[in-house]
């Protein structure tokens, strides 16, 4: 007989916990676009959880410690569709590379879901 994990349906505080660590994570180390982390900072020797990170990597690092995608888990999926639902683009990555979206967008996009997410919580 097998058994089937059950995956667990993370709580609207522990998706806003972790835009809350992505969020410190692009004011500590820079916020990127193209990718989820800043490459040519990793090829220079830098670890890739200290290199800049787009909105991807920074929520991966708040769940995995990681900028790399490490499957989808229910946590940083819902993390994900959360910001999503707030922008007009069809993905974080595509949001990320808009002229004119930067780390001051992105600290912001993430600091207003985590605030909504909080205040529907209570």
């Amino acid at each position: 007989m097998t058994t089937v994990k059950e995956a667990t349906v993370p709580t609207t505080l522990e998706i806003a916990d972790v835009l809350g660590k992505a969020r410190a994570h692009i004011v500590m180390v820079g916020f990127c676009k193209k990718y989820l982390y800043a490459t040519q900072q990793a090829r220079a020797g830098l670890r890739i959880d200290r290199c800049a990170v787009d909105l991807d990597g920074a929520i991966n690092v708040a769940v995995h410690g990681t900028p790399l995608h490490l499957g989808r888990d229910p946590l940083t999926r819902a993390a994900v569709e959360a910001v999503v639902a707030r922008i007009a683009a069809p993905s974080l990555a595509t949001w990320c590379d808009y002229k004119g979206n930067g780390k001051a967008q992105a600290i912001t996009l993430l600091r207003d879901t985590e605030d909504r997410l909080r205040r529907r919580a209570v």
